[in-house]
């Protein structure tokens, strides 16, 4: 069955509205994001960090490099994923065809062997954090931080 845009809106008019608990969720998260990016950009000397992409209600995230990364054609990103309400660090290509080529190269590794296909927007991907407790943000926001730069150490060694 076809989508019915005209009530698809009615639907969309019904949760979101100026206080709605859907609008001040998001609201709360983009905010938290946004102090997840500041923080990093402050305390990381090893990375340049690139601005927050809000997404579309899918996943929002912001990237982070170093010249080699971008000489490569490469930037991790720190993702708040909204369908799964989960953090996860991505590897992400410049373009389709550099993903492509690091896909082929880095398929066999731990973070792509449940994976039959190519990812749509990385390269690999991992889960740093899988039920956020956001009644702690700076708890939150350190492990997010320190998780992702973990895993990040780790994925360079194989680029």
């Amino acid at each position: 069955m076809e989508s019915n845009l005209s009530e698809d809106i009615k639907i969309y008019q019904q949760a979101i509205y100026t206080d709605s608990p859907v609008c001040r969720a998001y609201a709360g998260l983009l905010k938290f994001i946004r102090s997840v990016r500041t923080d990093f950009f402050i305390n990381s000397t090893d990375y340049k960090v690139g601005n927050l992409s809000d997404g579309y209600l899918d996943y929002t995230y912001f990237p982070f490099f170093d010249q080699q990364l971008r000489n490569d054609g490469l930037r991790f990103g720190i993702v708040l994923n909204h369908q799964d309400m989960r953090f996860e660090l991505w590897l992400m290509a410049q373009n389709a065809d550099l993903q492509i080529d690091y896909w082929n190269k880095l398929k066999h590794l731990k973070w792509n062997v449940d994976k039959a296909a190519m990812p749509k927007y990385t390269v690999l991907d991992t889960v740093i954090v899988e039920q956020p407790d956001f009644s702690d943000l700076e708890k939150l926001k350190k492990h997010i931080i320190e998780g992702s730069l973990k895993e990040a150490a780790e994925i360079r060694h194989y680029l």
